[in-house]
């Protein structure tokens, strides 16, 4: 699996360069929509998140894209204040290619649209649970909901791990993302309409986090006009991200 990850950046890199050698400006959109555990048509919070693979800075881009400025903050003045400022945390659903990543900004999003296209958001189930001494295994399933264009799912999983049902039961080397806790995390790729099933073992009653991130392709009209406003130079790749966090 870490093979696989580094042969991954490696991709991404190589086409970073050859992009940057052509003069484009990569900047990175999502629209994000972060959901409560219990109820997978909760959407509790979302917001445009913006980030770039380039030695110029948001702010530059910013700068040269006025009327996407006047879109995020209402025909107001936009301001890049601390607030407005986000971690690599809130990409995982592309990792590992946030580490290339300089700077990421997010601004608050309207959910009614992206309720009116999906039915059914993604969401994860507990199966059944088995205690052997201080060994806890959790069976899980993870169902796409109606999303219809999905590329890849992360997932990232804190705490008192000691095993699970990938990559022939083999734990990777835990990463650390934005200072946070050693995590472990996992990419799931398959059509929409998969569910998957697997396990997680923990040696401790602690509970494990697992953060599930879901990256779709499908854009609500709303995020292909905030698309549009930006300069032909600035290469847009756009996606909207389903994220939940579970306690188990």
């Amino acid at each position: 699996m870490q093979e696989e990850m580094k042969n991954y950046l490696s991709l991404w890199i190589s086409a970073v360069d050859q992009m940057l050698n052509l003069g484009t400006m990569i900047v990175f959109l999502y629209a994000a929509c972060l959901m409560t555990f219990s109820d997978a048509s909760n959407i509790v919070e979302s917001n445009y998140g913006f980030s770039v693979v380039d030695a110029n800075s948001l702010e530059f881009v910013f700068n040269n894209a006025p009327e996407a400025a006047k879109w995020l903050k209402d025909n107001s003045e936009l301001s890049l204040k601390e607030k407005y400022r986000s971690d690599r945390s809130t990409w995982v659903a592309l990792y590992p290619v946030p580490f290339l990543f300089s700077g990421s900004l997010k601004f608050p999003a309207q959910t009614e649209e992206i309720r009116k296209h999906h039915q059914h958001f993604p969401q994860l189930v507990v199966q059944k649970t088995s205690s052997n001494n201080w060994n806890r295994r959790v069976h899980l399933q993870l169902s796409l909901g109606s999303l219809s264009e999905v590329w890849t799912t992360s997932l990232n999983i804190t705490g008192p791990l000691s095993n699970w049902s990938f990559a022939d039961n083999t734990l990777p080397a835990p990463q650390t993302v934005s200072g946070g806790p050693p995590s472990y995390i996992c990419r799931l790729t398959g059509q929409s309409n998969e569910n998957w099933s697997f396990w997680l073992e923990a040696n401790s009653s602690e509970p494990l986090r697992i953060d599930v991130a879901v990256l779709d392709q499908f854009l609500v009209d709303s995020t292909k006009e905030l698309k549009s406003l930006f300069p032909s130079w600035a290469d847009m790749t756009v996606f909207t991200t389903f994220f939940s966090t579970y306690y188990l």
